[in-house]
């Protein structure tokens, strides 16, 4: 992921130190100071805390996401009644190593949008929320990196990009719980959170500018292509994937609730349990959406059509009872009711699979892959800002796995858009 090596600093109670660390050619240390070691110590442990050493190294050597950087923090102190203790914690940074790639993030306000989500949306979605977690704990949040508990330690972890029914569940469960934290606060708060903080919610994942079009443009350059290759038409797909601007906006005519909004198989991770408990991780892109949005997203990034077609409604009917059954503990008068939930899905499932269409050549590569392309800023730029094209296909023939789900996605793309005029808008 970086080519940053870093070692273990020995750390004393100075401020020489302190200064000898930031200054040394290891410039992870320049965004998370000895100070803030001792910061996230102290609120993890509720106690004062000697930082005795600590390392960063970058996480993995694959590509984890596509719009930060990640680290392992692992810090060794030593608490008032002389115990020594040991603990990780996962860093996540704008990926100022590509220069080209840090550029993007910054103007496109992603990294921003994480923070203010844990900065001031998380706080009031826990707030009064007594059910099972949805997302790890925040330690820190400053403008270019954040803090969080080390998931990796605890048992949980990434799994294969096509989820079966277990994973499905799980995630659908968490998910509920998101939905249902935030149906709670604003029951609370008597206001709709975008009304209170309309700036964390402003649109980033498919903004209408001009640097966003930049990243659509060779994604609707790769499915008229594969269409092509399908002996489909290319301009048709082309054309109905400029729909996927219609999924940005909160509904009129139904429940709305803070969304993920990113939900491809990296951002959740699942432990050891049976059956397995799911977090939703990264939240750059999050959203203020109807029910189905996150729903509709998560079973077209995460499952195939045959999956899809067997068990979608068991899938629907699980998440709004796992909702149903959150609102009731917390003794809520309001549930949305159950025909949001099926009509929203007809709502966003043309949007979701345009989602998949545009993510899916770059999600669904291989991580070491990802990390040869993004971590190098001549490739990075010329991968998402000019020409995949090349790339994508020439990657479908080597990978049979990656080839069969762009293609599954570019095939049920062009048969929606052949009865587009009979395709719900979302409302």
């Amino acid at each position: 992921m970086s080519n940053i090596t870093v070692q273990i600093k020995p750390c004393l109670e100075t401020k020489t130190i302190t200064d000898a660390v930031i200054k040394s050619n290891n410039s992870i240390y320049k965004l998370f100071s000895f100070e803030e070691v001792k910061e996230v110590m102290k609120r993890v442990l509720n106690d004062d805390v000697a930082v005795m050493e600590y390392a960063i190294r970058p996480y993995s050597d694959g590509k984890l996401g596509f719009l930060g950087s990640h680290y392992r923090l692992e810090v060794i102190a030593s608490t008032k009644k002389e115990e020594t203790v040991a603990l990780s914690f996962f860093l996540k940074t704008i990926p100022y190593e590509v220069p080209e790639q840090a550029d993007y993030v910054i103007k496109k306000g992603v990294f921003e949008n994480e923070t203010n989500f844990y900065g001031i949306i998380m706080p009031l979605l826990r707030e009064g929320y007594r059910g099972k977690p949805w997302a790890p704990m925040c330690y820190k949040v400053t403008n270019n990196l954040m803090v969080f508990e080390e998931l990796g330690r605890k048992s949980y972890s990434t799994r294969n990009k096509l989820f079966d029914e277990t994973l499905v569940r799980a995630g659908l469960s968490a998910i509920a719980r998101l939905h249902a934290a935030s149906l709670l606060a604003e029951a609370r708060l008597d206001v709709p959170l975008n009304r209170l903080h309309p700036d964390a919610f402003a649109e980033k994942g498919f903004a209408r500018d001009e640097m966003t079009r930049m990243w659509l443009e060779p994604g609707f350059d790769v499915a008229a292509a594969v269409a092509e290759r399908q002996g489909r038409d290319p301009h048709l797909v082309r054309a109905v994937c400029e729909r996927i601007y219609d999924i940005t906006e909160p509904s009129c005519t139904k429940t709305n609730v803070v969304s993920h909004g990113d939900l491809w198989a990296n951002n959740l991770m699942f432990n050891n349990d049976v059956p397995p408990n799911c977090l939703l991780v990264d939240y750059q892109l999050s959203r203020y959406s109807p029910l189905a949005h996150d729903i509709a997203q998560f079973l077209y990034l995460c499952t195939d059509r045959s999956f899809r077609e067997a068990r979608e409604y068991a899938m629907l009917q699980h998440y709004y009872e796992t909702l149903c059954e959150i609102l009731n503990a917390h003794e809520t008068p309001q549930k949305p009711a159950w025909s949001e939930v099926v009509e929203g899905m007809e709502e966003q499932r043309l949007g979701a699979l345009i989602t998949a269409v545009l993510y899916f050549p770059t999600v669904l590569m291989d991580e070491n892959l990802g990390a040869q392309v993004m971590n190098d800023s001549a490739s990075y730029a010329e991968y998402y800002f000019r020409d995949r094209k090349k790339f994508v296909l020439s990657n479908m023939k080597k990978d049979s796995v990656y080839e069969r789900r762009i293609n599954e996605a570019v095939v049920e793309v062009a048969e929606l858009a052949s009865r587009l005029d009979q395709l719900p808008k979302p409302s």
